[in-house]
């Protein structure tokens, strides 16, 4: 008789088998940053594999931190240490694993986030599997009057809050969203398996711990290679002066159209984005490096939401991609960039509106924009970046 599957796994687990291929796994990932056709430069290399790096600590904690459904957590991923797939820049994510034959309590205090999503989930859009089954928003939640509220996630039925969790759901995620970095603070949640609680975790065994070695290696790899293809593909479909319209994405949340292409802007360049206003509850622009993770949005201004944008006196918006300064208010900050993605949601919105994009040279640009667009000086941006470090320290508290 062959043996078994656990008898194999635990084999490569006590030899170190398991060991090799996850680092077999990672030495592949390592090729998707150097192979033919993604960027080549020394920057874009050590932002490469920075991003690499942190895609091996969302990989460890997915197959270790949140693979026991009887014992979950929530986890932050992605985040401003470890990003991929063009998170939003305003959002906080917080992951667990959960299992539909089993029961949770999800509780939790309100803060003053703009707004959060629960979601029941099958899993994510990079390794195939993604799909939503059930969203509660934090309006249709009953809250107590100290902002305290608890939450039921399960597939019976359940009187009050409930969170209904489909045959397939392995995932609940919270999508947290801010509009106001300066005042939001962020909703805090903790979940408790009924079934379990109080119940000891098992002792690791060695076929367990194999198969979450490759589950580990499978999400680098897989994520890395996926983001990459995508981000050729609209590298190729990339019509310059052109803007793609917002869209629905599979895997993203059911209320959210997103916009995205590339852009290119030399140093002595400007890039100027224009649209009417969207009618939404919530809108944003953000960059995004060619390895699909946002620009750092804690240390310089390369994201805006619609609460942040100044909204011209004719009624329109013009949003600035540029890498100095320019001393307008909608600046977003290419950092160096002189290639990467620009991203636009529009959420709970009536209305699409489809943005136009111009080149003009940096020096003319007061010249493009309208008379009375306000001046930002060198110390007002310092304040608003120090009150985005703040937001982000906030938002994302040690764990």
């Amino acid at each position: 008789m062959p043996p078994s599957d656990d008898a194999r796994d635990a084999e490569r687990l006590v030899t170190g088998a398991a060991w090799n291929d996850l680092c077999e796994a990672l030495r592949r990932a390592g090729h998707e940053i150097l192979s033919e056709g993604t960027p080549d430069s020394p920057r874009m290399r050590a932002e490469g594999f920075r991003h690499l790096a942190g895609l091996l600590v969302s990989g460890v904690r997915q197959s270790f931190e949140m693979a026991d459904p009887a014992r979950p957590r929530f986890w932050r991923n992605p985040d401003s240490a470890a990003k991929w797939g063009a998170e939003n820049s305003d959002n906080q994510y917080l992951w667990t694993c959960v299992d539909p034959a089993l029961t949770y309590r999800i509780r939790g205090h309100r803060g003053s986030a703009y707004e959060f999503l629960i979601e029941a989930k099958r899993g994510y859009m990079q390794l195939g599997d993604a799909a939503n089954y059930a969203t509660l928003t934090a309006d249709q939640i009953e809250t107590e009057e100290d902002g305290s509220f608890e939450v039921v996630a399960s597939a019976k039925e359940h009187p009050g809050n409930w969170l209904p969790l489909g045959p397939d759901a392995r995932y609940v995620l919270v999508r947290q969203y801010f509009n106001d970095w300066e005042h939001e603070d962020p909703a805090r949640f903790w979940i408790t398996c009924v079934d379990s609680a109080g119940v000891p975790a098992p002792a690791a065994e060695p076929a367990t711990v194999a198969r979450r070695l490759d589950a580990a290696g499978h999400w680098v790899e897989t994520t890395i290679r996926f983001w990459n293809g995508w981000v050729a593909d609209m590298r190729a479909a990339h019509k310059p002066g052109e803007l793609q319209p917002a869209i629905h994405m599979t895997g993203g949340a059911d209320d959210i159209r997103y916009g995205n292409d590339l852009y290119r802007v030399a140093p002595d360049q400007a890039l100027i984005l224009e649209t009417e206003p969207p009618r939404a509850r919530y809108w944003s622009f953000q960059l995004c490096s060619l390895w699909f993770e946002t620009l750092d949005y804690t240390n310089r201004q390369t994201s805006l939401n619609g609460d942040q944008i100044h909204v011209d006196s004719d009624g329109r918006v013009r949003v600035v991609i540029a890498h100095r300064d320019p001393g307008v208010p909608n600046w977003l900050d290419a950092s160096g960039h002189t290639e990467g993605m620009i991203q636009y949601r529009w959420i709970w919105s009536q209305t699409s509106p489809h943005p136009s994009v111009r080149t003009v040279p940096l020096a003319e640009l007061r010249e493009a924009l309208p008379a009375d667009t306000p001046v930002v000086t060198p110390e007002q941006r310092r304040r608003v970046v120090a009150a985005r470090q703040e937001h982000v320290a906030r938002r994302e508290p040690a764990t």
